[in-house]
């Protein structure tokens, strides 16, 4: 479970540095060691997905042969443009050039945790968006919950 954010630097070489406290909560067995960048689903950030859980989905998947074309396409897309990074003794990932250029990182970035992968920000963008959400966190907490909660429900009842 992957919580927080974290004020980072990428350095000329296109390292960011995995903070200790995250990869220490890491287990090797289930997780892995090295991470998965995909570009995020907020346009200008990136995903970065533990090893093993990311590899289990992809395994996971529908076969190709069941997929719309679009779905075929997305998936085709999506899984050539992911790089597989692999922390050195430092705890920094390389992500290469073509991959924060296509979404414009650059410099001081935010890592954010949510929940089942991490998310690697451009710092200014990270600082807007959570300034946005503090003045109406109450209520959009509370839709949170409740939709949450309707999505479990309807699960369960599939079951």
């Amino acid at each position: 479970m992957f919580v927080g954010s974290y004020e980072l630097t990428i350095d000329a070489k296109n390292r960011v540095s995995i903070p200790f406290s995250v990869r220490s909560k890491m287990n090797t067995e289930t997780d892995g060691r090295g991470f998965y960048v995909v570009p995020g689903r907020r346009p200008g950030t990136l995903a970065i997905h533990a090893e093993k859980p990311f590899e289990a989905a992809l395994k996971a998947a529908p076969s190709s042969d069941l997929l719309s074309t679009e779905l075929y396409e997305w998936m085709q897309w999506e899984r050539s443009v992911a790089v597989f990074v692999d922390p050195d003794a430092q705890g920094r990932i390389l992500i290469p050039d073509k991959l924060l250029k296509r979404v414009g990182i650059r410099g001081e970035v935010t890592l954010a945790g949510v929940g089942t992968h991490l998310e690697l920000w451009n710092r200014a963008d990270y600082a807007a968006f959570e300034d946005g959400k503090w003045p109406t966190y109450a209520q959009a907490r509370e839709k949170a919950i409740s939709e949450m909660n309707r999505l479990s429900a309807e699960s369960a009842r599939r079951l």
